[in-house]
C-alpha cells in the first residue's frame, strides 16, 4: 500500500551539518549621538543554536539578540550589541567581542568610532591578500531528484580576488547550456563566482560523469577541474522507537526517536507527521548525517528527534518519520507508530507532484 501525500502537504527538511559561526563587526562612521556609541558583532552561519555565550571586554550596556531560528537555510544567526559613553571611546580604540560557540572561544576586534574610508580600504585589501582559488562540484538538489525536477549541477570557483575573468566549460553538457552566476564577496573579502549546468534526473541516474573545467589569471596552474558523478547508492533502513518508559513515568512530554542507517550518499530528507498531518519543521530536530565506521563503500546514518506530550501518545494519537533518499524505488518512505499498535508499521510514499511548491532544505 501506498500513502500518497500532496506536495504542499510535505515539508521535509535536510539534514543539518553542525557549523561553527563567522564573526562580522558592526561599527557606524560616527557616534550615534554625542553622548554614545552604539558598535556590535553579527554572529551567523552557526548550527545549532547553542550552546553560545557572547561578551565585551569593555564594560557598557550589552544587548545580547537570541540566535534566529532558520528561515530557507538552516544556519543561524545571533547578534550582540555594546552601547558606550562616547567619553569612553576616545581613552580606547576597540572593544572585543567574545563569542563561546560548543566550548570554543573567538574574539572579534570591534572599532569603537567607526572606520575612515582609508582604514576600510586597508583592511580589505589585507582580507583580500589571503585568498587562494578553489574549485568545488555540487551534487544536485536532494529534493529536485525526489520530485523528479531538473538535477542541476553547481560548479563554485571561490578564494578570487578579483571575480572578472572567470571561464567555465562543461562535459557533457548534453545539448544544455550552462549559466554562469553573479559574483558573490564572502566575510574574508574573498570573491566566488558559479557555474549551473542544467541536467534531467534520469541522465544523473544513469551514473553519468560530469567534469567541469575553469581557468582564470589566478590560479597559479591557469586552470582547475572537478568531477562528479551519482557514485554508489545505498537506501536507508529506517527505525522508529518509542518514547522510553522513564519519560513515560513523568507524564509529560516523551520522545520519539527516528534513526535512519546505512544509506548513500548522505543527503537525506527527514520530516514528521502527527495523525497524518506534517508537523512544522522547527518543532523537530535532525542531527549532521554521520558516516559508520570501518564500512567501504561509506554509508552513513542520521537521528531525528521528536518531543510530544504524554496525552497525545497515551489516547493514542500516530506519529510517522517520514525519509526521502535517492536510492529509495518510490523516493520517500515512512515508519508509523501509536502506543496502542506498540510495533512500528512501515509503508512506501510516492509524492503526488501537484502546483504547489515542496520546501526541502
Amino acid at each position: 500500500e501506498q500513502a500518497l501525500l500532496g506536495i504542499g502537504a510535505l515539508v521535509a527538511r535536510r539534514a543539518a551539518s553542525a557549523t561553527t559561526p563567522s564573526l562580522f563587526p558592526l561599527s557606524l562612521p560616527c557616534p550615534v549621538s554625542g553622548e554614545t556609541v552604539v558598535v556590535g558583532c553579527l554572529i551567523r552561519g552557526f548550527f545549532p543554536p547553542g550552546p553560545l555565550s557572547v561578551s565585551w571586554n569593555v564594560s557598557g550596556e550589552i544587548v545580547n539578540f537570541p540566535p534566529a531560528p532558520p528561515g530557507i537555510s538552516t544556519s543561524y544567526t545571533a547578534c550582540s550589541e555594546l552601547i558606550l559613553p562616547f567619553t569612553q571611546c576616545q581613552d580606547q580604540k576597540s572593544a572585543a567581542c567574545d563569542v563561546v560557540y560548543n566550548s570554543t572561544k573567538r574574539s572579534l576586534p570591534v572599532g569603537l568610532l567607526g572606520s575612515t574610508p582609508g582604514t576600510a580600504d586597508q583592511g580589505s585589501r589585507n582580507l583580500i591578500s589571503g585568498c587562494q582559488p578553489s574549485l568545488s562540484l555540487q551534487r544536485p538538489d536532494l529534493g529536485d531528484l525526489l520530485l523528479g525536477r531538473d538535477a542541476s549541477l553547481t560548479c563554485t570557483l571561490s578564494g578570487l580576488k578579483n571575480p572578472e575573468g572567470a571561464a567555465f566549460s562543461w562535459e557533457p553538457t548534453n545539448g544544455n547550456e550552462a549559466v554562469q552566476q553573479s559574483p558573490q564577496r564572502d566575510l574574508s573579502g574573498c570573491y566566488s563566482v558559479s557555474s549551473v549546468l542544467p541536467s534531467s534526473a534520469e541522465t544523473w541516474k544513469a551514473k553519468t560523469e560530469f567534469t567541469c573545467k575553469v581557468a582564470h589569471d589566478e590560479i597559479d596552474s591557469g586552470s582547475l577541474t572537478a568531477t562528479i558523478s551519482r557514485g554508489i547508492v545505498t537506501p536507508p533502513q529506517v527505525h522508529l522507537l518509542p518514547p522510553p518508559s522513564e519519560e513515560l513515568a513523568l507524564n509529560e512530554q516523551v520522545t520519539l526517536t527516528c534513526l535512519v542507517q546505512g544509506f548513500s550518499p548522505e543527503d537525506v530528507l527527514v520530516s514528521w507527521r502527527h495523525q497524518g498531518q506534517e508537523v512544522p519543521e522547527d518543532s523537530f530536530l535532525v542531527w549532521k548525517s554521520l558516516p559508520k565506521q570501518g564500512q567501504d563503500p561509506a554509508t552513513y546514518a542520521v537521528t531525528s528527534l521528536l518531543r510530544v506530550s504524554a496525552e497525545d501518545w497515551n489516547q493514542g494519537d500516530s506519529y510517522s518519520c517520514v525519509v526521502g533518499h535517492e536510492g529509495l524505488a518510490e523516493h520517500f518512505t515512512q515508519k508509523t507508530i501509536d502506543r496502542l499498535a506498540g510495533k512500528p508499521t512501515h509503508v512506501n510514499v510516492s509524492v503526488v507532484v501537484a502546483d504547489v511548491e515542496a520546501v526541502c532544505y
